[in-house]
């Protein structure tokens, strides 16, 4: 196993973030400067409002990606294994990796071995309480013991 096999998520969340925190801000600011005045210059307040949300929104989001790539990056360094167990663990997987896998030879995968030798003519289901093939069996007793439900007196 390695010593990493699944690294923080950190960093590829704060990627996400800051990339579409960016993307809004400049796409907000992109609307601000080409769409946002009416034909005398002015700012509506539906529009303001509208461009403040968006613009905050991206901001906040790049706040986020930041703190969360240091977040990620302090992660995995609290996810690596002390110095003197690396050693270690770096030994086992070189052994693990020297050693193969024990097979029998000339198996064939898949293939189930019987555990016992069918008998010939006799299915396993037919051979008698007894363990003789061909002999007849004896019908249990009638129990004597009441079953509410079940059994009549």
């Amino acid at each position: 196993m390695p010593l990493l096999s699944k690294p923080a998520f950190g960093p590829r969340t704060a990627i996400v973030y800051i990339t579409t925190g960016a993307l809004t801000c400049v796409w907000t600011g992109v609307w601000y400067f080409s769409f946002a005045r009416d034909a005398s210059g002015q700012i509506s307040r539906n529009t303001e409002f509208w461009l403040w949300g968006l613009f905050l929104t991206g901001i906040t989001l790049l706040v986020i990606g930041f703190f969360l790539g240091h977040i990620g990056r302090s992660a995995r360094r609290a996810e690596l294994p002390p110095p003197e167990a690396e050693h270690q663990e770096a030994q086992i997987q070189e052994t693990a990796a020297a050693v193969p896998h024990p097979t029998v030879p000339g198996a064939v995968p898949g293939v189930g071995v019987p555990a016992a030798a069918p008998m010939a003519g006799v299915m396993p289901g037919m051979i008698a309480a007894g363990g003789v093939p061909g002999a007849n069996a004896q019908p249990a007793q009638p129990s004597t013991q009441f079953v509410p439900g079940a059994t009549r007196r």
